[in-house]
C-alpha cells in the first residue's frame, strides 16, 4: 500500500513536468525520480519485516531458550568422549527446541545470524554421530554459542535486556524447563499420575534437568543485578537464591518429581513473582 501509494505520487509529478522541461533536461531528471521509487520499493519491505514488536514475554521466553540450548550443548561437550549416545541425545534436543517459529522470529531480524546457527546445529548433529575428537566438538559448540549471543543481540530489545521483570520471566520459563526434563526423565507423561515411577528412566533428560537447573541459577544473577535498590529487600533476593539452589540440589540427589514439581510452584514461583513483579507488566 505505501509503495503504490508513493509511486503514484512520484509518477504524477513527472507527467505534470515532464512536457515543461527540455530535452537536455529531461534524462537527467527521470533517473533521479526513477532512483527514488527504487528507493521507495527497497525501503518499504524493510520496514515490514520489522514490524513485529517482540513483548517483554516472547523476549523472556528467547533468552530462556538461549539458557536452555546452551545446558544442552555443554551436554554434548561432557559426553561426546565418554557416551557417543547420550552425547548424540543431548545434540538431537538442542535441534528440536530450536524449532521452526523460533527461528522465523529470528529471521525477521535477522537472516544470516538465523541461517548461520541452524546450519551449525545441524552440523554438530552429523558431526557428533560420526565419534569426532573432543577439540573439534568443542570447536563448533564454541561457534553456536557465539550465534547465540549474537542472536540475543539482535533479537531482543536493549530496554528488555535491561530489564529486570523479562529476565525474572526468563528464569520461570526455565524452571518449567527443569520440571518437563525431570518429569521425562523418570518416564512420566504428562499430567499423567507419578505413581510408580521411582527411579531415573532417561538419563539424557536428567543431565538436562541438572543443566538446566545452574542455567536458572545464572540467568537469576543476571536479573538481579537489574533490580533497583529501593524496589526490592535483600531478604527476599536471597530468598528466591536459596530457591533455586535446593531446587538444584534436590534434582542432584534425585528427590522424587511431585516433590521437585510442588517445591518449585509452591514456592519458587510465588517468591519469582514477587521479586520481580511478574505479570504486572510486559
Amino acid at each position: 500500500m505505501l509503495f503504490d501509494c508513493c509511486t503514484t505520487i512520484v509518477l504524477s509529478k513527472i507527467t505534470s513536468t515532464y512536457s515543461m522541461i527540455s530535452n537536455n533536461s529531461r534524462n537527467s531528471i527521470l533517473a533521479i525520480l526513477f532512483a527514488g521509487v527504487i528507493s521507495i520499493a527497497v525501503v518499504s519491505p524493510l520496514k515490514a519485516a520489522y514490524a513485529h514488536t517482540f513483548s517483554g514475554g516472547e523476549s523472556a521466553a528467547f533468552l530462556a531458550l538461549v539458557k536452555i540450548l546452551q545446558a544442552d550443548l555443554d551436554q554434548v561437550q561432557s559426553n561426546v568422549a565418554s557416551n557417543a549416545t547420550l552425547a548424540q541425545d543431548h545434540a538431537n534436543a538442542v535441534a528440536e527446541h530450536l524449532d521452526a517459529n523460533t527461528t522465523k522470529e529470528l529471521a525477521e531480524r535477522n537472516k544470516l545470524v538465523t541461517n548461520d546457527l541452524t546450519k551449525s546445529i545441524s552440523d554438530l548433529n552429523q558431526t557428533v554421530q560420526s565419534k569426532p575428537a573432543l577439540d573439534v566438538v568443542k570447536g563448533k559448540i564454541s561457534n553456536i554459542n557465539s550465534l547465540l549471543q549474537e542472536a540475543i543481540t539482535v533479537r531482543v530489545e536493549k530496554n528488555q535486556l535491561s530489564n529486570s521483570t523479562v529476565k525474572g520471566q526468563a528464569v520461570s520459563d526455565i524452571v518449567d524447563e527443569v520440571l518437563e526434563r525431570y518429569r521425562e526423565a523418570y518416564g512420566i507423561e504428562e499430567g499423567k499420575s507419578t505413581a510408580g515411577h521411582n527411579s531415573i528412566v532417561n538419563v539424557a533428560d536428567y543431565q538436562s534437568a541438572q543443566a538446566i537447573a545452574a542455567k536458572a541459577q545464572e540467568m537469576f544473577n543476571e536479573a538481579k543485578q537489574l533490580i533497583p535498590a529501593n524496589e526490592s529487600s535483600s531478604t527476599t533476593i536471597t530468598k528466591v537464591g536459596s530457591d533455586l539452589s535446593t531446587l538444584k540440589n534436590d534434582i542432584d540427589t534425585k528427590l522424587p518429581y511431585d516433590r521437585v514439581a510442588t517445591f518449585a510452584n509452591s514456592t519458587i514461583t510465588p517468591d519469582l513473582k514477587a521479586v520481580f513483579k511478574l505479570g504486572s507488566s510486559e
